[in-house]
């Protein structure tokens, strides 16, 4: 993994947490301006995370899955060893919550505990237990698919074109398709097959950056185009009022999104310097633990604390969840990762 994209792993959970704070209620104008036009959108954090997983796999994969020797048992091993034991620790902490809040419900927790929510198009299905675990189970969904989706964006080079009309084609005939609107996230937010044009897209950003990284940018230019980019990026988010919501999950972003990805991954300027320091690397590298542990701190808290201000809430919550993103880093993730690896890969 290159280490400007693993830091900026960080700021896109940090985005979506800030998303996560819809529970500040406060007359403050300017707090209020910032929930509803920045804090909102920060869901495009998911989208990142969806194009960064599909670099980063073709980055560490695409040669080997090409191989007619290519070890497929040990690929999807290594996957689920990198995503599900985290989902099942995060998942069992906030069962009791759902037990004392009375909305319990089998189906609900065993849709959610063997990660098949996001394939049911349903609020109540897809946002249960602990909320962000659907882009999980979207997220092992694109793990499952990832040799075939290399092997035919290999084999057939020309479909790539064909597949990224497809999403922009439906969600334009999205008002004549789905009459229900509450369908809407469930189908061009959630769904895996919807949202495999994301992953998609960072497979073949990969192909763009190998014929790319061995260019000779120089840093004084490399770091004008990192700039350039944020400011693309934030040129984008400032026009999203503008844009239907179909279109901000995923397609909007998608310019931005992508150029962030390669200019970023392939470091020729002093931001990607400055995201290779050891400190960002490392919140970095415990951002999977803060994204799927962020909840579980808001929603104990919220239920057992609702007399503390909601301010000081939120640096009460970043804190603690900083603190036990990087415990549970160091002491069940990697350790879960290593053993499952060294159990079932020989």
């Amino acid at each position: 993994m290159l280490n400007s994209l693993t830091s900026l792993r960080f700021f896109f959970a940090l985005a979506v947490f800030f998303s996560h704070l819809t529970f500040v209620k406060t007359d403050i104008a300017w707090y209020n301006w910032l929930k509803n036009n920045v804090f909102f959108e920060g869901y495009v954090g998911v989208g990142f995370f969806f194009i960064l997983s599909g670099f980063v796999l073709a980055l560490n994969y695409q040669q080997k899955v090409m191989q007619p020797d290519f070890a497929w048992k040990k690929f999807y091993i290594a996957r689920f060893a990198r995503i599900y034991p985290l989902h099942l620790l995060t998942f069992a902490l906030m069962l009791p919550w759902v037990v004392i809040t009375g909305i319990f419900q089998w189906d609900k927790t065993i849709v959610n505990a063997f990660l098949l929510q996001s394939y049911i198009p349903f609020k109540a299905y897809y946002f249960t237990i602990n909320n962000v675990s659907w882009s999980i189970s979207t997220e092992f969904f694109f793990y499952l698919m990832f040799p075939i989706y290399v092997i035919g964006l290999v084999r057939y080079p020309k479909l790539k074109y064909f597949l990224l009309l497809i999403i922009p084609a439906i969600i334009y005939a999205e008002p004549y398709l789905i009459k229900n609107r509450d369908l809407e996230k469930g189908i061009f937010y959630i769904n895996p097959l919807v949202r495999s044009f994301d992953f998609i897209l960072g497979i073949v950003l990969f192909q763009v950056y190998s014929k790319m990284k061995q260019s000779s940018i120089n840093f004084t230019k490399g770091t004008f185009i990192e700039v350039f980019t944020l400011l693309l990026f934030i040129a984008f988010f400032s026009f999203h009022d503008e844009v239907a919501r179909a279109f901000r999950y995923g397609i909007y972003y998608w310019i931005p999104m992508t150029a962030i990805v390669l200019v970023f991954a392939l470091q020729k300027g002093a931001i990607s310097s400055a995201l290779n320091h050891k400190t960002f690397v490392y919140l970095g590298e415990i951002s999977f633990s803060f994204y799927m542990i962020h909840m579980v701190i808001i929603k104990y808290g919220n239920h057992f604390f609702p007399m503390i201000n909601s301010f000081i809430k939120i640096g009460i919550y970043f804190a603690l969840a900083i603190g036990f993103s990087a415990l549970c880093f160091e002491y069940f993730e990697k350790p879960m990762n290593q053993w499952i690896k060294k159990k079932w890969i020989h």
